[in-house]
């Protein structure tokens, strides 16, 4: 006993810290979003666990690299009481620790510990939250050695290594449109890789909800502040008594109803977006901050409409990549005859310019919208009978009601009438 003992219970001890790390990296990394977004505003456990993941690289660095040290600490201590055993006489005993080692570290380190995580993700994740933040601020303090000594490496061994040059979305827009046209799916399919990847050109002035056009509650909230039905965008804005600054949301859309914290259990944080931020971005930062919805303010800081996460789903996915169909319920643009339109002021002009096939550059365009470049042009509030002509096509006012409530009949310019502003 003298012999294995010592050895066994280092390996027994190696084994649980093993099953530890593999079962924190399975729970962490199972949890749902919704999971997360209920942890925001839980205990001290379960805010801690959203900071870790909030760094999603560091937690992971830190648990696969304390694995594999007390994987090679395992092998390293079976060896050795191994080749005791076969120095002493006894090799039946050291092929059975080789092998019971083996499917030990394999079973109790691995498979045991990952299946329970999975079943119950959030009551293991509660219990190895402490150790495991440690852990990474051990960590923390190992990486700045280590990194030193990857660099001398690199510069010893490959002084010319180069990095990978950076793919640019301009080369994968190329690349789908590169791909077969074989059948009508195909075709749908880039399509909407196409409009994934204009998230990274389109701003959320763009695809933003405009004032005026959401529900917003003052806090503190009653159910029937929320009204009957469920509210336009599916969220309440929470704004500031007496401003119209935004400062939260009462998100409705799949969210789980707690009775122990009743209205609560809708509340969630926003993020606030520049509005000449791009969509890509903003729906970056709504999934770091686990919110779904950003706060679109202009370069004062107020808050001049709201993106949500559907919205930008919405944009991917539908024909129309424009907030008229969010906010009205209706066709952003309805043909009415050969060449002639019925449009509404909230379309934008990207989506306009390709479906007339016409060139749009978004940094040469100060407007975003056709009611915006109507303004833009008319220098006020358009009004019936206002017409101006846009890339060859000619824009005629026939119904104002509402500053938000703009229609426009579209129509091929034929004078090829360069005059703007309103008609007698």
């Amino acid at each position: 006993m003298a012999l294995w003992l010592p050895g066994v219970g280092v390996m027994l001890a190696l084994t649980i810290l093993s099953g530890f790390f593999s079962a924190s990296e399975t729970a962490l990394f199972s949890l749902s979003r919704n999971d997360l977004q209920a942890f925001l505003e839980g205990s001290v456990l379960e805010r801690r666990i959203v900071a870790l993941l909030g760094d999603s690289s560091r937690l992971l660095t830190a648990i696969l690299f304390w694995n594999l040290v007390t994987n090679l600490s395992y092998f390293a201590v079976s060896v050795v009481v191994a080749r005791r055993l076969a120095l002493a006489g006894y090799p039946e005993g050291s092929w059975m620790i080789g092998a019971l080692g083996l499917v030990s570290i394999i079973l109790l380190g691995e498979v045991l510990p990952k299946s329970l995580s999975v079943v119950f993700p959030r009551r293991i994740s509660l219990f190895v939250v402490w150790p495991l933040a440690l852990s990474v601020t051990v960590l923390d303090r190992v990486i700045p050695p280590l990194l030193m000594i990857t660099r001398g490496l690199k510069r010893g061994f490959w002084p010319r290594l180069e990095q990978e040059v950076f793919l640019e979305a301009e080369d994968l827009e190329k690349a789908v449109d590169l791909s077969s046209q074989s059948s009508e799916m195909i075709q749908h399919e880039r399509k909407v890789l196409h409009q994934i990847l204009d998230l990274k050109e389109t701003t959320v002035e763009e695809l933003m909800r405009p004032r005026g056009t959401y529900i917003t509650v003052t806090e503190p909230v009653v159910w029937r502040d929320l009204g009957r039905s469920l509210p336009p965008g599916g969220f309440a804005a929470v704004v500031e008594p007496g401003t119209d600054q935004v400062c939260g949301v009462y998100w409705l859309t799949g969210t789980i109803y707690n009775p122990k914290k009743g209205l609560r259990s809708f509340r969630e944080t926003v993020v606030y977006v520049p509005w000449c931020a791009h969509a890509a971005r903003a729906l970056s930062m709504m999934r770091e901050k686990l919110c779904h919805t950003a706060v679109v303010v202009d370069e004062y800081g107020q808050t001049i409409g709201m993106l949500s996460q559907q919205d930008l789903l919405d944009s991917i996915f539908t024909v129309s990549t424009t907030p008229t169909r969010l906010i009205h319920t209706r066709d952003t643009l309805l043909k009415i005859g050969d060449e002639t339109y019925h449009l509404d002021g909230l379309t934008t002009l990207r989506f306009l310019a390709q479906h007339l096939n016409l060139p749009y550059d978004p940094e040469a365009e100060p407007s975003v919208t056709v009611a915006g470049l109507l303004h833009q042009l008319l220098r006020r509030f358009p009004e019936v009978g206002d017409q101006c002509v846009w890339q060859g096509w000619r824009m005629r006012v026939f119904d104002v009601s509402g500053p938000s409530r703009i229609r426009v009949l579209l129509e091929r310019d034929r004078e090829n009438s360069t005059s703007q502003g309103r008609t007698p």
